[in-house]
């Protein structure tokens, strides 16, 4: 049987497909334009659209185990697809925000919950990945800190635990290549809560040069983003930052758990992508 991997052009389903190959995996990926996708030649690469839920069909015939990301129009409808074939374990790639008081009724934690109960409805089994913020948020800094040695934000002491993708990638091909994680739902955050000023001084150490701290005001925040993110996530990233500022976010140990190696730093993190900053 093979494994299907959706998204494996994103920096965590690349790193799965990379996972699931060092440990002798058949694994099959999928994409709206496969042409565009790069992968080893080991991979069968098929084109589906999950916007288009029956195009799957092809890419999951023969196939026991999915790799899913929860940025679906439709999950019923995706999900229907994976319970009629021959898959019986879907990794979900959620978020912590499922957990968080009134996740119903937050953006971001309603849509990662509507996919993680369709699937739950299914009668497949599951593995649900909640990560929290992600390490390679700081990318969208990288212009600034190329340009101007200097990273502008309203909330610079907003308390964070950035999560390295790699961690998240390993835990999924453990969930994907056994069954110690049937049914489980781990909640996964890097090592060490990090104010978002220090994860820029982190940036500026690494790279050998002070990146330095531009306080600017919430309204002007989201005119700068919005310049390149989607109102609605605007709205969801300064919402975040601003209720994070004086806070003392969980430290989760379940990837040291799972894996029984210590996670990833965000220092890590900006070492193996320093291309992004310098």
């Amino acid at each position: 049987m093979s494994v299907l991997v959706v998204g494996a052009s994103g920096a965590v389903g690349g790193l799965v497909v990379a996972g699931l190959l060092e440990r002798g995996e058949r694994v099959r990926a999928t994409s709206r334009r496969p042409e565009n996708l790069t992968l080893p030649e080991r991979v069968q690469v098929l084109a589906a659209d999950l916007n288009d839920p029956p195009t799957l069909g092809p890419a999951l015939a023969g196939v026991d185990r999915v790799f899913l990301y929860a940025d679906l129009d439709d999950p019923e409808a995706v999900v229907a697809q994976l319970a009629g074939s021959e898959v019986r374990h879907v990794v979900l790639l959620s978020s912590s925000a499922v957990t968080f008081p009134g996740a119903e009724e937050d953006f971001n934690g309603a849509r990662f919950l509507r996919v993680e109960r369709a699937i739950e409805s299914s009668g497949l089994s599951y593995t649900f990945l909640r990560p929290g913020g992600f390490a390679s948020n700081a990318a969208r800094w990288s212009w600034s800190v190329k340009g101007e040695s200097a990273v502008s934000l309203p909330y610079p002491d907003a308390v964070q635990v950035p999560i390295h993708e790699a961690d998240i990638a390993e835990v999924a091909v453990i969930a994907l290549t056994g069954n110690a994680l049937l049914n489980a739902t781990p909640v996964l955050t890097g090592p060490e809560r990090l104010t978002l000023r220090q994860q820029v001084e982190t940036i500026g150490s690494v790279i050998g040069r002070p990146v330095a701290v531009v306080e600017q005001t919430e309204a002007e925040s989201v005119a700068m983003l919005s310049q390149y993110v989607p109102e609605v996530w605007v709205t969801q990233i300064v919402t975040d930052w601003r209720e994070a500022v004086g806070t003392r976010p969980d430290v989760s140990r379940e990837y040291t758990r799972i894996t029984g190696r210590p996670s990833r730093t965000f220092r890590t993190w900006v070492s193996d992508h320093v291309e992004l900053f310098r």
